[in-house]
């Protein structure tokens, strides 16, 4: 795989930080003793908070909302309510297809969105309890309209789950030789739970870290709202060719730690910086970094390109008190 072109100057990377006050696992809502919050933030509690105590009185009267007010308001609550943590050390996804249906006026009725909302809550537990760990959580979740016909609408749901909150920020040492992917382990020792794909990502996702440039994310927000993320990006999306790992061979690569540390570093341009930026990256506009997702295909590649795909989930931190349950 080709090196990057641009000069590092000086690559020092020794940030270990332990958290302090972590959120208990399944737990939706923590209260502040004392906090204030800003006008904007009582604005958005009083819609969400007022949206929640509707569906939960659906049954008692008739009421109708356009399609894209329910589907924003189902993912602000079901990640406000629902979503918990801030760093982990594994993840996976999980996604599921629903439909609301439309009325003649063009509306979705609250009852039916109430509906809705349960089953996400349920699915969510669902997948939950197929993890067979301790401390699982889900981490985000992404609800998205895929189609609008006369009677129905069709939204297709992604959700983060996570597990093993991570308390530490390993630097990428001369130790960190790995293979590409497919949880192979070590170049030298494959009795390894990981590989080079998750090494990256688990720092990845890390909210302390440090290059290429410093940032401690605040993890004291309370939810996120309008999630979004990037298109699949690998060798092939254009200005990412040399910038995302892939490699022509006839039995699963190597990455030793000085190209897995490149990789590292090329990846935080892509995740912060926008695409008018040098390095070009796919932040969106408004929004700030919540979560990334990278995955290793084939282990026999049948054209015998080994690579790593991504893609960078976004959203707006917010600082609400709890939504009333």
């Amino acid at each position: 795989m080709k090196k990057n072109s641009f000069v590092l100057i000086t690559l020092v990377l020794i940030f270990s930080v332990f958290y302090s006050c972590k959120k208990d696992a399944g737990v939706a809502n923590t209260e502040y003793t004392g906090q204030t919050y800003s006008p904007e933030a009582m604005a958005l509690w009083s819609k969400l908070n007022n949206f929640n105590l509707k569906i939960k009185n659906s049954l008692k009267s008739e009421e109708f909302i356009s399609p894209d007010s329910a589907i924003w308001y189902l993912e602000a609550l079901f990640n406000v309510q629902n979503a918990v943590g801030n760093d982990f050390e594994e993840s996976k996804t999980y996604e599921r297809d629903y439909a609301l249906s439309i009325s003649s006026n063009g509306m979705v009725d609250l009852s039916e969105i109430a509906d809705l909302n349960d089953q996400l809550i349920e699915d969510l537990n669902y997948e939950l309890d197929l993890i067979d760990a301790d401390n699982k959580f889900l981490f985000v979740a992404d609800l998205k309209k895929e189609a609008l016909k006369s009677d129905s609408v069709k939204i297709s749901f992604k959700g983060v789950l996570a597990q093993k909150p991570a308390s530490l920020y390993y630097p990428i040492d001369s130790t960190d030789n790995w293979r590409y992917g497919n949880n192979l382990g070590r170049c030298e020792n494959t009795q390894w739970d990981s590989d080079a794909g998750k090494e990256l990502k688990r720092r990845f996702n890390n909210p302390y870290y440090a290059y290429p440039f410093p940032i401690i994310r605040d993890t004291t927000r309370t939810g996120w709202i309008n999630i979004d993320f990037s298109d699949v990006l690998d060798y092939t999306t254009a200005g990412f060719e040399d910038r995302i790992y892939h490699e022509l061979a006839t039995s699963p690569p190597c990455i030793e730690h000085d190209e897995l540390l490149q990789l590292l570093i090329d990846g935080h341009y892509i995740i912060h910086n926008k695409a008018n930026e040098s390095p070009s990256g796919v932040r969106i506009d408004g929004l700030d970094f919540k979560y990334f997702e990278l995955w290793t295909n084939n282990p026999n590649p049948p054209d015998n390109i080994y690579k790593h795909n991504y893609q960078v989930w976004y959203g707006n931190p917010v600082r609400i008190p709890p939504i009333t349950d």
